[in-house]
């Protein structure tokens, strides 16, 4: 082919068309989507939009080209005229330069543009898909009820991208048109995004509208692959070395989409690997060659055997199947449940079915669930007390409810509540309410039984779907099932003390509640049965779990207390009794006797003399049942009464015998006096010398020295007689 201004005019014709076509695409896209409401089309736009750089950039450098082959004919006609003479300085002219300028920085800033806007509009993509899976946005993933049109419109861009880009490719084969390789790419990465839009709308007629939001991911991914390839290319391009005279193949060239314009390359491809691994030409042999004219018929077999296959559908003993006709199920009632066993029914995709377990227990998380803890040292589990209860799921806190005060703050209450009413001032009790801490889990499964009459499985798929949003743990059953456990768990607690959910009906609160639930489910027939409801964990809040710890060891110790002064209580009065049987009656009977000598007290007049016989016969009936016990009160009474009469007997002793010595102190009272005084010596002094004189004392002179007998502790340890004159 000559290489002249004639075939980068025709690149340059063939650059606009694709242009126009590629600027019609993404224009009818983008109002299709906008006029309709769908963001898939929207979507396909942005790529066919963002594409236009690609075939901008082409329609420069072809027309450039074109300049550029003009002036180099017209520089070799003048050469030829005016001889060899150099027209130019360096040789080259001005659409020389220019396209050398258009090859080094503006086809590399429209690749990076290229790029760039790609990698924008993925990451858009991006955000929407997931602001529409989170509830917190209001964004929503539009899908139009036309469907058959859209699938129509963007088959029809798909098949045209890609008869233009083989068309491109064959002429890309030619050095002239070498740049269109480009193009060919862009047109194919044109039918690639238009037919994964039409392929998720064609599911959309089996109800399958995931898919078309899974395609949607697909092509903000396949940008960013583009993105990617396009800076790498434009890297490696700035470290390539080049050949003098060759132009660079630009960076939106992408390599990947051009060997997918051309997909008979694959197959020669295949060949010269399958040879080269072999080691001859085993392509040309007559069994690879039947492999190839057969395989038609292969491929048809094989589909065939599995359009009869997906015909016969064998259900478990465990579960229950559904046949499905474009979504709608097949029948009604128990008829449209399948039992256990084999049924048939159309190939797909006309007809399906789907199979549902219903004896598996699921289990459902009402509050935040515990993390994964691992072992301690010794390989148990930590011990998960109040004080220091097990880490939760992404640092979440333990859900709270409201409960009603404990009977012990209520009495305590009631109480101020009567001395406030009693002081003039406004008491309000709308207020008293406590909180409690609790981990609940809820497990259910399919009720097959059902209410009403309808199937429990039909009920169970009319409550909710198993669709799960981006980012959220459960699904929507599943959370439909929490909010109403949550609900159910609220209002029995608003019900319940603070005692009665932590001591007293602790143990039926779980049975309780799955009642509760239960009920709830039933008037929704929502084909569930509440199999289980645990409560591993039912805690006041965390700052005042050490005061709840400390209550029970101050009643424990109050009761120790008590007990240990009813014991001695006992013991006393046991002793002071003496027979058990008769305490309570002493005690009733000093009580008595208080209150008569209390009454006597108070008493006068005529009614003095009664309260004085009640006192008496009070005390007579005490001292009756105190001699009865014989406990260590009688022993007291019994000594005063014995020590009562020795006194007495002793004072009549001494008494009789003073009578007794009356005569001898009439007959001669000096000596009785002498004898007395002799007999007090010997009775008091029994070991001191004494010295019996018989001579006046008047008439002596005695000089007497008692240093010898101040021995100590005797009554003379402290004097020293001295010298004792008489007179004769």
């Amino acid at each position: 082919m000559r290489v002249d201004h004639l075939a980068y005019q025709r690149a340059t014709h063939v650059v606009g068309f694709g242009f126009a076509l590629q600027a019609a695409f993404g224009t009818v896209l983008l109002v299709i989507g906008l006029s309709m409401g769908d963001s898939a089309s929207v979507i396909a736009s942005l790529w066919a939009m963002i594409s236009l750089v690609v075939w901008a950039g082409l329609l420069i450098v072809s027309n450039q080209h074109r300049l550029e082959r003009l002036e180099a004919l017209e520089t070799s006609e003048l050469m030829e005229t005016a001889g060899d003479t150099a027209l130019f300085e360096d040789g080259r002219g001005l659409g020389a330069r220019r396209l050398r300028l258009l090859y080094r920085w503006i086809l590399p800033l429209m690749s990076v543009a290229f790029a760039a806007g790609l990698v924008i509009a993925g990451w858009r993509i991006i955000h929407f898909l997931m602001s529409t899976a989170s509830g917190a946005s209001e964004a929503v993933f539009r899908m139009t009820d036309h469907r058959g049109w859209m699938v129509a419109i963007e088959l029809s861009f798909a098949v045209v991208s890609f008869i233009f880009s083989r068309y491109l490719a064959g002429m890309a084969q030619l050095p002239a048109w070498k740049n269109l390789r480009a193009a060919a790419g862009i047109m194919v990465g044109n039918s690639i995004v238009f037919m994964a839009i039409a392929v998720g709308v064609v599911f959309r007629f089996f109800d399958l509208t995931h898919v078309v939001q899974g395609v949607a991911w697909g092509v903000a991914i396949f940008m960013f692959a583009v993105a990617v390839e396009v800076v790498l290319a434009f890297i490696l391009n700035m470290y390539r070395p080049r050949v003098a005279g060759e132009y660079p193949r630009v960076a939106f060239d992408s390599r990947a989409l051009s060997l997918l314009s051309r997909p008979d390359s694959f197959i020669r491809s295949i060949n010269e690997a399958v040879n080269y691994q072999f080691g001859f030409d085993i392509s040309s042999s007559w069994g690879y060659q039947l492999v190839l004219r057969s395989g038609v018929w292969l491929g048809g077999l094989s589909i065939v055997s599995l359009l009869v296959m997906s015909m016969f559908v064998v259900v478990g003993g465990r579960q229950e199947g559904l046949r499905l006709r474009s979504g709608r199920i097949i029948g009604e009632g128990d008829a449209a449940v399948q039992r256990p066993g084999a049924f048939w029914k159309l190939p797909w995709p006309l007809e399906y079915a789907t199979l549902h377990d219903v004896t598996e227990i699921r289990t459902v998380p009402v509050t935040p669930a515990e993390a994964a803890v691992a072992p301690a040292e010794s390989g148990k589990l930590p011990y998960d007390n109040w004080a220091k209860p097990l880490p939760l799921v992404k640092g979440a806190e333990d859900a709270q409810f409201i409960v009603r005060p404990s009977e012990m703050g209520e009495t305590a209450a009631t109480q101020l509540d009567k001395e406030l009413e009693a002081a003039g001032l406004d008491v309000t009790t709308d207020g008293r309410w406590s909180l409690i801490r609790a981990r609940i889990t809820l497990g259910w499964r399919v009720d097959t039984d059902g209410a009403g009459g309808e199937s429990g499985l039909l009920q169970y798929l009319s409550f909710g779907s198993d669709r799960r949003a981006r980012r959220q743990p459960l699904d929507d059953r599943s959370r439909i099932l929490r909010a109403i456990a949550s609900s159910e768990a609220t209002r029995l607690f608003s019900t319940r003390s603070l005692d009665d959910i932590l001591t007293t009906g602790r143990g039926e609160l779980g049975a309780a509640l799955q009642s509760a639930v239960q009920d709830r489910l039933d008037e929704l027939d929502s084909g569930i049965e509440v199999v289980s409801v645990d409560l591993p964990l039912v805690t006041p809040p965390g700052d005042v779990v050490q005061s709840f710890e400390d209550l029970p060891v101050a009643i424990q110790q109050a009761d120790r207390t008590v007990a240990n002064a009813e014991r001695e209580q006992t013991n006393m009065l046991t002793a002071a009794v003496g027979d058990p049987r008769f305490v309570d009656e002493v005690v009733t009977a000093v009580e008595a006797v208080e209150a008569a000598r209390l009454a006597a007290e108070s008493a006068s007049g005529n009614d003095a003399a009664a309260a004085e016989s009640a006192l008496a016969d009070a005390v007579s009936h005490a001292e009756t049942l105190v001699r009865r016990g014989g406990g260590a009160a009688f022993q007291i009474i019994a000594d005063a009464e014995r020590d009562r009469w020795v006194g007495l007997l002793t004072r009549l002793g001494q008494a009789t015998r003073v009578r007794g010595q009356e005569a001898a102190w009439s007959a001669a009272p000096e000596l009785f006096r002498q004898r007395s005084v002799m007999r007090l010596y010997a009775r008091y002094l029994p070991r001191m010398r004494k010295y019996v004189m018989g001579v006046d004392p008047t008439r002596l002179d005695l000089n007497v020295e008692l240093r010898e007998l101040a021995s100590p502790n005797t009554v003379f340890s402290d004097s020293l007689m001295g010298e004792n004159e008489g007179e004769e």
